[in-house]
């Protein structure tokens, strides 16, 4: 027999799918890929549907159709982002270890070339206008600019602080955060100069960053629980939101116009714009370590990579990776 809740919750999902309200996000699904290490930045090609894991020691892949994982496509020393170009034939992987990038074949993951570039390069992103790759030297206060064509560093750009994450707006401009500074910088990608330097007094530690298309708003994700959204143009808190604690990383869907902000703490913030100001519009709860992802825009899949894990060996410092046991987790509804 069944009970009145499980009625009335019938009731409410067959309401729900005729209003043509979205059903909540959860994780679907789990995709085990494996290997030794902990993990930094995903990306997603939306050409080959592969969504790529910076994995310390080595780069994993997963095709997100077929659900095949490789655990090792490709060797890294300290990776922390593998950026897909050329329309998915290549990817730009950096190599905090060894101060180096190198442009990989995706299929292979052999080495086409190696770049040296500034010291501890963390994240990188191409800009579509001029074509060539911003990586973030964490660890010189620099912003390199590499040529894909000439396969060589054609810029430093002094930022004045420790750039961490990066987004473009596709009109030319790169943005990247100062998290020892608490600050939003905005660099011309055509003159290879900085633009403007913003201080964000209310965020703490910026790490994820997203460009809202249309709103011409910066997403920075602040270790003090908030995203602050701020205007590209003139540095303007515009508003603010509540997130999870440990965020490293922010990412926007343009098309189903959504950005998202996964936190290590467990949750994955949504937040939408269809009314005048940012709004949460939910909170899923996801595992806790996973901090970092990727939006399939197709679909509207979120994925993101974490692990099992253990308490740190010392307070305050990060908990342990269980060996083997990276995963991605499948958010989707």
């Amino acid at each position: 027999m069944r009970t009145g809740i499980q009625v009335a919750l019938s009731l409410t999902l067959i309401v729900l799918a005729h209003s043509g309200v979205a059903t909540p996000r959860a994780v679907v699904d789990e995709i085990k890929i494996g290997g030794p290490d902990g993990w930094d930045y995903a990306t997603f090609d939306p050409t080959t549907h592969n969504l790529y894991i910076a994995h310390g020691s080595a780069i994993a892949s997963v095709n997100v159709l077929t659900k095949v994982a490789t655990a090792h496509l490709a060797d890294a020393q300290g990776a922390h982002i593998a950026v897909p170009f050329a329309d998915g034939r290549m990817l730009l992987i950096t190599h905090g270890k060894a101060n180096t990038v190198t442009l990989n074949d995706a299929k292979t993951g052999a080495v086409k070339v190696s770049v040296a570039v500034d010291s501890k390069p963390d994240a990188a992103i191409i800009e579509p206008r001029t074509g060539r790759a911003f990586v973030m030297a964490n660890g010189a206060s620099l912003v390199d600019v590499v040529d894909l064509n000439t396969d060589e560093v054609v810029g430093r750009i002094a930022v004045g602080g420790d750039p961490e994450a990066a987004a473009v707006d596709g009109r030319g401009m790169v943005f990247t955060h100062l998290e020892d500074h608490n600050a939003l910088v905005v660099i011309d990608g055509s003159t290879r100069r900085v633009r403007a330097t913003y201080t964000m007094n209310d965020c703490d530690e910026p790490s994820g960053i997203a460009f809202i298309t249309k709103r011409n708003l910066v997403l920075s994700a602040c270790h003090n629980g908030i995203a602050r959204f701020t205007n590209a143009d003139t540095g303007v808190e515009v508003a603010k939101v509540q997130i999870g604690s440990r965020p490293d990383a922010a990412f926007y869907d343009d098309v189903h116009k959504l950005a998202f902000v996964p936190c290590g703490d467990g949750t994955l913030t949504v937040i939408g714009f269809s009314s005048a100001q940012p709004m949460v519009t939910e909170v899923v709860t996801t595992k806790a370590g996973a901090r970092t992802g990727a939006v399939d825009p197709a679909s509207g899949i979120v994925y993101l990579p974490t692990a099992d894990l253990e308490p740190p060996a010392k307070a305050g410092e990060r908990p342990i990776v269980v060996p083997n046991t990276l995963k991605v987790l499948v958010i989707g509804s």
